[in-house]
């Protein structure tokens, strides 16, 4: 019952539109964080260097820092004996507030991806290029 709430839940955001606009930057600092055992930490490297392929491509710079954090994170999701990962990607920034004008930190992009484990290392670089096209959709929608 859990793997069907779990594929329905799936099915449901993979259909659902963000509402997150991606206008007006030109840089992100990528960041990769895996946040589980089952996942040995030599992803963090490969991941990073998919992330840099994909901001190449829509001409955003990852040199040097920017204060915009573009994350990657890898975790596992208790589900039985089976190995279930979440890989979410989030974008920061630092944004103003209309009520006071004060400047706080705020996720102004988050997409997840939740998938039962066959292939580590063919469904771990699926699930990442799938949530990066994502992104490079609706960045190059957003910026046309």
């Amino acid at each position: 019952m859990k793997i069907f709430l779990l594929l329905f839940t799936l099915y449901t955001l993979t259909f659902a539109q963000t509402p997150f606009i991606l206008t007006k930057f030109k840089s992100f600092y990528p960041v990769v964080e895996i946040y589980t055992d089952k996942v040995p930490q030599s992803y963090k490297p490969k991941i990073k260097k998919i992330i840099q392929k994909y901001a190449k491509e829509m001409k955003i710079s990852t040199k040097g820092y920017s204060e915009r954090p573009f994350a990657i994170i890898v975790s596992r999701v208790a589900v039985g004996k089976s190995l279930v990962l979440k890989v979410q990607l989030l974008l920061g920034e630092e944004v103003r507030r209309s009520e006071d004008n004060e400047e706080v930190f705020a996720l102004t992009y988050q997409k997840e991806d939740i998938f039962e484990v066959e292939n580590l290392d063919e469904d771990l670089i699926e699930s990442v290029e799938y949530l990066l096209g994502e992104f490079q959709d609706q960045y190059s929608e957003d910026n046309e």
